[in-house]
């Protein structure tokens, strides 16, 4: 599965899938292939895909394995004509079967890269129809068998956001035909040889079939207003039903008996569901034996002697999905397999899904605005933003967002037809980012929570919720296993800053037992709700020391205390003689594989020690304490599971935060962030100075209420 693929560091154990071998049809691996500049800038991926490096045809001089372009459009065919001159290999590139609905589209998933043609077309051959003819994919079949499977289980299709079960066709004991309309001036249809005329030559057929029952299915930007159909014009003098809201491709093909379709990509999704196809052109899937063609003209006649021989569903799949196309992952722009494409495309549209409705973000901060939108946006959902907004802002909402404990609006204006509008309060992640969010660095993880917060433990909460009742299985604790090890090794913590010089704390504890105390920002609002059993940091220190009189005790501060972004943080008082030493912002990976014991009051940093086996003492009831991991000075009575260390990782780190890609601007997980920080530690680090210039500019904007 996919999360066995992510990157661990040097010398740590990694299961991640290796790209094959690249066929010798294929650009050679690290090739240097040339691309005019708009190709370079819409499909970045390109490069990543083959493992080649792509280079401005505008710049280069010098020597070149070859030159692509995308689609067969006056930019492609001027790239071909410059290869030809040049006597370089050219590919034509385009998005692959398995393509992206989520919020990358224009990236697609998966690549092609065609040295004969490119499969849509059939007024020429294309490598497709080679791979077809060769049948030197049979040992795929399986494979390709098991995939397809999957995509129908899962209901997955290039329509990803279509809602399910929201159209009925009328009742009919007809068999129902459902024709698939196209653009006007759509390339594909040319491609497959047909024109309008095909179109109403399909009609005038369905019209022409006894019993049956006709479906036309309106393509999404003609019922948007944004172009023209074939057959909405013929079809609507006649007795047939308009699909022309949007529902998804599943639920569609589930009422019908039949597809009739001149070009579309939906014929192959319902041969790949095993439904009768027809074709009126010649799409890549047809003229194999799959389809009852009808396609007529020279373009047909020639494409149907190229393809002669007959091949099943499963072993198209096998060609296309596998031999055809290479897979790339947008989040970490490295080469992936067809399985792991299908179950990022799953968990995007899972996110999209979860997010419906209008959202009323309600007095966040300006930076915090930005950070909303990229999280909470979807094909579903609207984000607004309000400051002490009205009555009716409040009730036109879907639902009310707020930071972390802020209150919440006056109980009378959150009731709606009889319902309460959902409160959802937003706080930061686990494991947020490079740098603290008083420096404007944005989260790589917020945790979205309709029942409380998590560090509010007079409360419920949905991670307590998620923590109590998931029943956690195999697959589930061995992946948070591997993050855990992942974690761990990378030094991955909230903040990820840069380390400060540290001193051997082993010689300075000279042999005596190293307790580290983790401190807090005073009146910090998990201090506040966590119900921390000392006000203070000096308070549990001293409690730290009656406790361990004989320990060498380490106090290290926190980084917010530490930073000098916005002066806003008070600074604490000196520690006294309750520490023998006080630190900064030091690896913290390193401090916690020589500790010997963590005591906190509701510091993150003790879930930290826990990653790493450590023993740790708990002084209020942060959201890790409780589950029988740590030495609890307060108990809650709703926590009342015993997990594993593991099945804490699961539902801390994977199951509630989401994650966001600051990199590549996308959603994507936690195994992503983890590899994407670490990443980022082997590049150049961000200007703080500057950073430092833009938080300060904004919180006087924000002081000024501006």
């Amino acid at each position: 599965m996919y999360r066995d693929s992510m990157v661990f560091p040097e010398g740590a154990q990694s299961s991640a899938v290796k790209p094959s071998e690249q066929p010798s049809w294929l650009p050679p691996i690290n090739a240097r292939l040339l691309a005019f500049l708009p190709t370079r800038q819409r499909f970045p991926l390109i490069g990543p895909a083959f493992s080649a490096s792509l280079r401005p045809i505008e710049l280069t001089m010098g020597a070149a394995d070859g030159v692509v372009s995308w689609g067969n459009g006056p930019l492609s065919r001027l790239a071909r004509l410059y290869a030809r001159v040049l006597r370089l290999p050219f590919w034509t590139v385009e998005g692959g079967f398995l393509q992206s609905t989520g919020p990358d589209a224009a990236s697609p998933i998966s690549v092609i890269a065609d040295d004969l043609g490119i499969h849509f077309s059939a007024r020429q051959p294309s490598r497709l129809e080679a791979l077809l003819q060769d049948a030197s994919f049979d040992a795929d079949v399986r494979r390709a068998r098991d995939l397809r499977r999957w995509i129908n289980r899962e209901r997955l299709s290039q329509d990803g956001h279509g809602p399910e079960g929201t159209f009925r066709l009328r009742r009919s004991r007809r068999r129902r035909i459902l024709l698939v309309d196209e653009v006007v001036g759509d390339s594909a249809v040319e491609s497959a040889g047909a024109d309008a005329a095909t179109f109403a030559r399909m009609w005038t057929a369905a019209l022409a079939e006894a019993n049956a029952d006709i479906i036309v299915k309106c393509h999404p930007d003609v019922v948007a207003g944004r172009a023209r159909g074939f057959l909405q014009p013929l079809a609507q003098t006649m007795d047939v039903q308009f699909v022309d809201k949007a529902i998804s491709t599943h639920s569609l093909l589930d009422m019908v008996d039949e597809v009739w379709t001149v070009s579309s990509r939906l014929g192959l999704e319902a041969l790949l569901r095993e439904i009768p196809v027809v074709t009126f052109g010649m799409p890549a899937y047809a003229g194999w034996g799959l389809t009852a063609d009808r396609a007529e003209g020279a373009v047909a006649a020639t494409a149907r002697c190229r393809r002669g021989r007959h091949v099943s569903i499963d072993e198209f799949a096998a060609a296309s999905f596998f031999q055809y196309s290479r897979y790339v992952d947008p989040v970490s722009r490295s080469p992936i397999t067809a399985e792991q494409a299908v179950e990022r495309l799953l968990e995007w549209r899972a996110r999209a899904r979860s997010l419906t409705g209008r959202y009323l973000c309600v007095n966040f901060s300006l930076h915090k605005r930005a950070v909303m939108r990229r999280y909470l946006s979807s094909p579903r959902s609207q984000v607004h933003f309000a400051n002490n907004p009205s009555a009716s802002e409040i009730q036109s909402a879907d639902t009310i967002v707020l930071w972390g404990n802020a209150p919440a609006p006056e109980e009378g204006v959150l009731w709606k037809h009889g319902k309460r509008l959902p409160v959802m309060r937003v706080e930061d992640g686990f494991i947020r980012s490079s740098g603290l969010g008083s420096s404007l660095v944005p989260p790589s993880s917020l945790c979205f929570d309709e029942e409380g917060i998590y560090f509010d433990a007079s409360a419920p909460s949905q991670l307590e919720t998620i923590l109590n009742r998931t029943n956690f299985d195999d697959a589930l604790l061995e992946r948070a296993q591997r993050l855990r090890q992942a974690v761990v090794s990378m030094g991955i913590t909230k903040y990820n800053l840069p380390p400060q010089p540290a001193p051997d704390y082993r010689t300075l504890a000279e042999g005596r037992t190293i307790v580290l105390v983790a401190g807090q920002v005073p009146n910090d609002a998990s201090l506040r709700f966590g119900m921390a059993s000392h006000s203070s940091d000096i308070e549990l220190l001293r409690a730290v020391r009656r406790a361990r009189p004989k320990a060498f005790i380490i106090y290290k501060q926190h980084p917010d205390l530490l930073a000098k972004a916005t002066g806003r943080r008070p600074t604490p008082s000196p520690p006294a003689e309750a520490a023998d030493l006080v630190i900064g912002n030091v690896d913290l990976g390193n401090l916690l594989s020589v500790v010997d014991e963590v005591h906190v009051a509701t510091s993150q940093i003790g879930f930290e020690a826990l990653l790493r086996e450590r023993p740790v003492w708990c002084y209020g009831l942060p959201f890790y304490a409780g589950w029988g991991l740590t030495h609890d000075a307060v108990v809650s009575l709703r926590r009342k599971r015993v997990l594993t260390l593991d099945a804490l990782v699961a539902g801390t780190l994977i199951l509630y935060p989401r994650y966001w890609s600051n990199i590549t601007n996308l959603p994507c997980e936690a195994e992503d962030v983890v590899a994407e920080l670490y990443r980022s530690r082997q590049g150049i680090a961000p200007n703080p100075s500057r950073r430092r210039w833009l938080a300060q500019a904004i919180h006087m904007l924000e002081a000024r209420k501006l």
